[in-house]
């Protein structure tokens, strides 16, 4: 990746991102999407012929007026984690497996 200045100038260097990393970003995509806590977002890379593989596990979310079949809620997750990654950390990902392993209760009272 070349850096530009706010000038509009290049910078020269190079910048590395670990595996790790972007395996980090993609469980914080993800938990952003998902409204769950990034504790119960598991997430897991593989290469599938240059472009990424991610499998997402986490748990469904109920209650608190959240709307959206699950479908629907797992359809606008696989776009963020795509946008994203392309975005934040210039990645490619051809899919996004998402598994729902239990439930995460959001409750909907207000404090007065």
């Amino acid at each position: 990746m070349t850096a530009v200045e706010p000038g509009g100038g290049v910078v020269p260097g190079t910048t590395r991102i670990s595996a790790r990393a972007i395996e980090k970003l993609a469980a914080c995509l993800a938990r952003e999407s998902a409204l769950v806590p990034l504790a119960q977002v598991s997430v897991r890379l593989a290469d599938a012929g240059g472009a990424l593989t991610v499998a997402v596990t986490l748990p469904v979310v109920v209650g608190g007026g959240v709307t959206g079949s699950v479908a629907e809620r797992s359809s606008a997750l696989r776009g963020h984690v795509i946008s994203g990654m392309r975005d934040l950390a210039g990645r490619s990902v051809g899919s996004v497996d998402v598994r729902y392993a239990g439930a995460h209760r959001i409750s909907g009272r207000r404090v007065r």
